[in-house]
């Protein structure tokens, strides 16, 4: 009887609350127990696939893998802001804000059964690996896999595989624990990480006719820091003619309107669109250029990827 009881006391401490999306263990606390610095322990993915014959995706573990090596730490401050803090192998840390959101426990609400954060990115989502179930010194998510056979196709398919935990290392809701692990790690305000990344020149339009004027380049990149304290673009581009010939230019980066939607880089000053707010715009001699975001990441070797695919093919005997 008395294990009974135990067990009954556990069940109510301790609840899973599952759905089709995923699911979490729940033991609701305080706020004084949520708040502090989490470090990522366990984030393991596996994608979607069919089922045939003896074929598995790669199963990811992006902290242990030698090509990941993740060292993430999730600073839970109490107020709607924090910040993530990313480390990867081959990658420079960095310091993101992000917004926080506490769900209270309906039948206490002293106590907090969830945590979700969000970036310029992911914005406002409320599911997944931004809502996390709280427990003692843990932030968790899962998303189990389950089999299942396609509408149409009749294809024996596995649902993706996803595990998420966060372990509190410190008290701290500042960046203190951090910067004691990592030292000083470049840092991102809040929306200016949703505008960091490598643009691309898409296109050029005649504004007297709006016609499309063919472009003189191979390819137009432009690779936008966006942390505290920097203060420089890159461009790297090259010419049709000369598709071969890189040129690089480092240009002084200002943001002119506070909140990014008005960038001066060199001596041009570019504008976010005013309908659809994503892509950037200039105009200049009668002619409309046009540059949209093609990745969030900025390292050399995304830049390198997108200058690849823009190549011309060669012909091989």
């Amino acid at each position: 009887m008395r294990k009974l009881k135990l067990f009954s006391v556990a069940l109510v401490l301790v609840m899973m609350a599952s759905s089709v999306f995923g699911c979490y263990f729940i033991q609701a606390q305080p706020m004084s127990k949520v708040k502090g610095t989490y470090k990522l322990t366990t984030y393991t993915y596996t994608r979607e696939y069919e089922k045939r014959g003896d074929y598995k995706p790669r199963s990811y573990n992006y902290v242990t893998d030698e090509d990941c090596l993740y060292e993430d730490y999730l600073v839970v401050t109490g107020a709607g802001l924090g910040y993530y803090v990313h480390k990867a192998v081959n990658t420079a840390p960095y310091i993101k804000e992000v917004t926080l959101a506490y769900e209270y426990n309906q039948e206490d609400s002293s106590k907090i059964d969830y945590v979700v954060y969000n970036d310029a990115i992911s914005l406002n989502s409320t599911s997944g690996v931004h809502r996390l179930g709280v427990m003692k010194g843990v932030l968790n998510y899962s998303k189990q896999a389950f089999d299942y056979t396609q509408l149409f196709t009749h294809k024996q398919m596995r649902s993706e595989e996803l595990t998420v935990r966060w372990e509190k290392v410190s008290d701290a809701i500042d960046l203190s624990f951090v910067e004691s692990k990592l030292g000083s790690v470049k840092k991102y305000d809040y929306e200016a990480y949703g505008v960091r990344g490598i643009y691309e020149l898409e296109n050029i339009i005649n504004t007297q006719d709006n016609t499309y004027q063919e472009s003189p380049y191979q390819y137009y990149l432009c690779v936008v820091d966006t942390a505290v304290g920097v203060e420089t673009a890159k461009i790297y581009y090259a010419l049709k003619e000369t598709p071969n010939d890189q040129i690089v230019e480092t240009h002084a980066l200002f943001n002119l309107s506070g909140d990014w939607a008005s960038v001066q880089i060199g001596d041009t000053v570019w504008e976010i669109d005013g309908t659809w707010q994503n892509y950037y715009v200039l105009e200049k001699d009668g002619l409309r250029y046009q540059v949209v975001q093609r990745s969030y990441a900025i390292e050399d070797e995304q830049l390198q990827s997108i200058i690849t695919e823009r190549m011309p093919i060669t012909e091989t005997n």
